[in-house]
């Protein structure tokens, strides 16, 4: 079985950043021998999905699939996870990943987005009829998604978390693109490359490769040049990183800071409210949206995360004085300098 380097990755995000106990690479269902489950309401969502998509977005999302049992026997999923607590299972991931040097691209921009919606749907019926599970995580993750692709299929995402939830089913859809792949999926798992053991996840054993020369000086006759790989931020910083912030993306500063002011419990009570306001996030920091959004636990996440159908915020839930908020991920450079002047004030 060949496994990708993306497949990789994303096995390692399940079990270290998500988690989950057990996770199997490219997860096909024994759709000749297993019981399938709830085939009625697989077959209502297909139909109902085909005619949307067509009628409101003019997106075929099924081609030449008619069926139901044909779209579930096409189906693999690359990564499979389990997350089980308390000996019951407290969440399942079902994640597609596509990795394309130039950018994503299945064809046309109409065929790849119609081709992403399909495996997203499946996979959600697999899940939901094989497994017998009504809840779950459907994942496509691409580091590389022009803005063609990316805005409209945002919308298909968003679209989809709200047709299922008609269907009473509690899937969350999820696409982690672009800036968003790189904040929630590479950069946390980049960060334990020196903490994980296990080499036999291709990803993290390629990355602590790499790490075994990160510090190599190289000589030759003339002159020794050391070699020093551009700073991968981490998710979790133990000391300010003052030496390397003109080093860091401005979304990776803003996490690093956040999760040391978090620890050594620097937010106030009055300061929480302030970045929960959206005028205050504007004068502060030149943001357009509340840096702080605090959770509600009867919401879906992924709609808390969403403004007008985008991702505005990080899938990271923070704990800051007993309760549960997401930071936004909307930053640019033009705000840097105010941040870092922010962050020295509460010092």
């Amino acid at each position: 079985m060949k496994i990708e380097i993306g497949e990789s990755l994303m096995l390692s995000w399940l079990k270290h950043i998500k988690k989950c106990q057990t996770a199997q690479l490219n997860w096909k269902a024994s759709t000749h021998s297993w019981e399938i489950y709830n085939e009625e309401k697989i077959k209502k969502i297909m139909n109902a999905t085909k005619k949307y998509f067509m009628e409101k977005h003019n997106l075929n999302i099924y081609k030449n699939t008619t069926s139901h049992l044909q779209l579930l026997q096409q189906g693999e999923i690359d990564v499979l996870g389990l997350e089980v607590k308390e000996g019951s299972i407290a969440n399942i991931y079902g994640v597609d990943v596509a990795f394309h040097e130039s950018g994503l691209n299945y064809g046309s921009s109409i065929g790849t987005i119609e081709r992403i919606i399909k495996k997203m749907i499946r996979t959600a019926f697999l899940i939901h009829g094989y497994i017998n599970l009504s809840k779950g995580t459907i994942i496509f993750a691409s580091p590389k998604i022009h803005k063609a692709i990316y805005d409209p299929l945002c919308s298909s995402v968003y679209l989809l978390n709200k047709i299922f939830k008609v269907f009473e089913l509690d899937f969350t859809f999820i696409l982690y693109g672009n800036q968003d792949f790189r904040n929630d999926i590479f950069e946390p798992v980049v960060s334990l490359s020196k903490s994980v053991a296990d080499t036999s996840e291709l990803f993290l054993g390629s990355s602590q490769m790499y790490n075994l020369f990160s510090d190599t000086k190289i000589e030759n006759k003339s002159t020794t040049t050391e070699i020093k790989p551009q700073r991968t931020s981490s998710i979790i910083s133990t000391e300010p990183v003052k030496n390397d912030i003109n080093h860091l993306k401005i979304g990776a500063l803003v996490r690093n800071e956040f999760d040391r002011l978090i620890r050594n419990n620097l937010l106030s009570d009055e300061m929480i409210k302030h970045l929960l306001d959206e005028k205050y996030s504007k004068l502060t920091f030149n943001v357009n949206y509340p840096i702080l959004r605090k959770i509600n636990a009867d919401q879906s996440t992924f709609d808390q995360r969403m403004i007008n159908g985008y991702s505005r915020y990080w899938s990271t839930i923070y704990k800051i004085n007993g309760k549960r908020y997401f930071i936004c991920n909307d930053w640019y450079e033009k705000s840097r300098t105010k941040f870092l002047n922010w962050v020295d004030r509460l010092k």
